[in-house]
């Protein structure tokens, strides 16, 4: 990689992969021990970092992203000596948004005590819900109770500057859920804690999954895919009269609380992949580790590289093209910037998903811009496909 590639506010992601449980639909990379091993894996991640910073890194960082798993189950202690490191090594720019991922059962004034003290500045609570029943389907160790506790706490930190934001996520299209049950949800988190970012996602069906076991079995239904469909409509609707921006496929948020980090992915912005399954963007090249965290530890011990063969790569013109494409239509706000570069693979394409009613071009002060519409947006995986098996400039 060259020193052009480099540049100054990249962003952080570290992957902790540890929970206390594995929820049923959950397929990401993680691991249920009886002790997290904090310390062990601090160290590895530092050790990473020393590997990737002089090569990745020529300047403070604008966002820190820590995920999982479940970094709220970090030994504080042990998470002060990374964010010790990058401070020491290259720092952070003022006001940059660092973000820890937590659930709500290890949220107690003492955590964000200890958490807003090493410079987090924004939490991602999963609740997922808020319907005891649904909890338990979904696999979740809290409920409703713990799940009001907790915004409480962040909804009072952000009242009191200790937060700058705070975001919460919910799940939608659960067996036994209706349109007027998801209503009644969004209603009560607006009304009683005003979060200034939300993250809706569809419940999806993985095949690795308890849950996708379960529906192949048939044991359990799969998601209606219409219902669904209706649920993020409706979301759009009363986020929308609640001055909430649908500003990404899964995002809504209110003026200024846009998620900086995540729009680094939509944007095709680069940023440091750090930890066992975690992904990287240099701005030329994808990477991915070592999922298998034994492995993932080994490999670090052993001095060996870390990448996945088949999960990095320098990807040709017209690859990095349509990723380019693929997350920057996520963007629903802003879209895409279409570029000569973009238009040279995808313009006829793109121009007959204009002709469906599926996408809009619009001038703007920037240059052209392509956006999903609301059809589009219903469709959005037959857009990409039709964009992704044309053949350039056809």
């Amino acid at each position: 990689m060259t020193a052009a590639a480099r540049g100054p506010l990249r962003g952080v992601y570290v992957h902790f992969p540890y929970c206390d449980r594995r929820c049923p639909y959950c397929d990401f990379v993680l691991v249920t021990p009886k002790a997290v091993p904090s310390r062990a894996y601090t160290d590895a991640l530092l050790t990473e970092w020393s590997w990737r910073r002089p090569i990745e890194v020529d300047g403070p960082l604008g966002t820190l992203y820590l995920g999982g798993g479940t970094p709220s189950l970090w030994d504080p202690v042990e998470l002060a000596r990374l964010v010790a490191r990058l401070e020491a090594d290259v720092g952070f720019v003022a006001g940059a948004e660092r973000t820890i991922e937590a659930n709500p059962e290890q949220v107690t004034e003492a955590w964000l005590d200890a958490v807003t003290a090493l410079g987090f500045n924004r939490v991602s609570l999963g609740v997922q819900s808020l319907d005891d029943d649904a909890l338990v389907r979904l696999g979740r160790a809290h409920g409703r109770q713990g799940a009001e506790a907790a915004l409480g706490l962040l909804a009072a930190a952000r009242s009191d500057g200790r937060l700058q934001s705070f975001s919460l996520d919910l799940i939608y299209g659960w067996q036994g859920q209706t349109l007027t049950m998801w209503r009644a949800e969004l209603a009560e988190v607006l009304a009683r804690w005003a979060p200034p970012h939300l993250s809706l996602y569809a419940l999806t069906v993985e095949p690795r999954t308890v849950l996708g076991k379960k529906v192949r079995e048939g044991l359990a239904r799969g998601p209606d895919d219409g219902l669904q469909a209706e649920m993020m409509f409706e979301a759009r609707r009363i986020l929308r009269d609640a001055g909430m921006v649908h500003y990404e496929v899964s995002s809504w948020a209110t003026p200024g609380h846009i998620a900086v980090h995540n729009s680094r992915y939509w944007d095709m912005s680069p940023w440091v992949g750090l930890g066992a399954g975690a992904a990287g963007f240099t701005g030329a090249r994808r990477y991915r580790n070592q999922a298998v965290i034994r492995r993932y530890l080994e490999a670090i011990a052993a001095d060996r590289p870390l990448d996945l063969e088949d999960e990095s790569s320098l990807p040709n013109a017209r690859d990095l093209a349509f990723d380019a494409v693929m997350t920057g239509l996520r963007r629903l706000d802003l879209g895409l910037l279409w570029t000569l570069a973009l238009a040279g693979h995808f313009e006829a394409a793109a121009r007959r998903e204009e002709a469906a009613g599926r996408l809009v071009f619009e001038p703007n002060a920037d240059g052209l811009r392509v956006r999903l519409t609301d059809e589009g947006l219903r469709f959005m995986d037959d857009v990409l496909l039709a964009l992704l098996d044309a053949e350039d400039g056809v």
